[in-house]
């Protein structure tokens, strides 16, 4: 006789909002290459979705997360050597060096391989192993104990966080950053602790933007002048470029649809006023074309995502299993929320994608996995004898 599981039950409503937010996305793709040159994005994406599927069944249906922790290390190490590498073979654009081309020679398909954004994935499943192993070392964990006991969970987010740094590439840092952080709080890591570590990202941070490369200062210098927060406040920046274009549309396009939105037909952001439309400021066209009720009807789906994430990851008895569904859900709640920023000047601009929505293969596979991941986390699992 053999054993053999099978999932009883598993959190609908999480995979239902994934593929809202998928069908919007390529909703949007093809509203976007209608009215460019060609329809190529289009297809695309449609191919990396059905690629996609394949990897939330996966994730779902053949992963045990408990046999997968062991490997964690050597997947660190495959992690670090596609940071290094994209480096060595990586491809030049705006700036930065972040991702480099891969071929499928069967299908003819070429797709740029971005590491940083399954490092994000990876530190958090090593987070949430390395706590849950010592957790016995958590009562007790000020910084000179946190600093003896959880040494690696400084040394290795350090090392990646420098290779991602030298691809020119901040706002992965700033993501993977808060959900690491938030990880720490959540498993009880000492206030004095995670507001030591806070501290020293924040001096970090400054001295990132300060005498790093020009343009994320010039950034700060656009945020300045049009962010939503200072306009609040009756105040503005004295920036007076000529760089501060992308920003500028996105905020013409959000305001441009008002309540309900002027429609596809009549939108104008995506007929090149907004060169990056389909990728970072993707939100604004949804702003312009479906309103301010479409846009926070979106926005919404997000934060409904998580809230099922929550409340299906604190059930685990695990706290392995707790803080890897918590840290995958934060890692695409945190993406999200600062695209969004960005879009509406809440942020300074940074090249992050809308998961599932912006176009990218990447993005959309890595994220993909993660929401099989998940929906493993919410299974609820039954054993019969064949």
């Amino acid at each position: 006789m053999k054993t053999k599981t099978f999932i009883a039950e598993y959190d609908h409503y999480i995979l239902i909002s994934y593929m809202i937010l998928i069908l919007v996305g390529l909703y949007m793709q093809l509203n976007i290459s209608s009215v460019r040159s060609n329809m190529s994005f289009f297809y695309k994406q449609v191919i990396w979705f059905a690629i996609s599927l394949f990897f939330v069944w996966f994730a779902f249906k053949k992963i045990n997360l408990e046999k997968l922790r062991k490997y964690i290390p050597p997947l660190l190490i495959i992690t670090l050597i596609l940071l290094i590498l994209v480096l060595i073979i990586g491809k030049h654009v705006k700036g930065g060096t972040r991702f480099f081309p891969v071929t499928i020679p069967v299908i003819h398909l070429t797709f740029n391989v971005q590491p940083s954004l399954l490092a994000r994935i990876m530190l958090i499943l090593y987070f949430a192993h390395i706590l849950d192993k010592k957790k016995k070392f958590i009562s007790e964990s000020t910084p000179k104990s946190f600093l003896k006991n959880f040494n690696q969970l400084i040394v290795i987010p350090i090392l990646f966080y420098a290779l991602i740094l030298l691809e020119k590439h901040f706002s992965p840092i700033i993501i993977s950053g808060s959900s690491l952080l938030f990880l720490l709080y959540l498993a009880k890591i000492r206030y004095s602790t995670v507001f030591t570590i806070i501290g020293i990202l924040l001096i970090f941070g400054v001295a990132v933007i300060t005498f790093g490369p020009k343009y994320r200062n010039l950034r700060m210098q656009i945020y300045a002048k049009y962010s939503l927060f200072l306009k609040v406040l009756h105040k503005s920046g004295e920036y007076t470029g000529n760089k501060d274009y992308q920003i500028r549309e996105s905020l013409v396009s959000l305001a441009g649809g008002k309540f309900f939105g002027v429609s596809s037909k009549r939108g104008t952001g995506k007929h090149y006023f907004l060169p990056e439309a389909k990728t970072d400021y993707i939100y604004s066209i949804i702003g312009e074309e479906w309103g301010f009720f479409g846009a926070f009807l979106v926005m919404g789906i997000y934060l409904f995502l998580f809230y099922r994430i929550y409340r299906d990851s604190v059930k685990k008895e695990s706290l392995y299993l707790q803080l890897t569904g918590l840290g995958l859900g934060m890692n695409i709640f945190f993406n999200a929320m600062v695209n969004i920023g960005v879009a509406m000047s809440a942020l300074p601009s940074t090249g992050v994608t809308l998961p599932f929505v912006s176009y990218g293969g990447t993005s959309l596979i890595i994220n993909s996995f993660s929401i099989g991941l998940l929906l493993n986390i919410s299974a609820k699992k039954r054993q019969i004898i064949t």
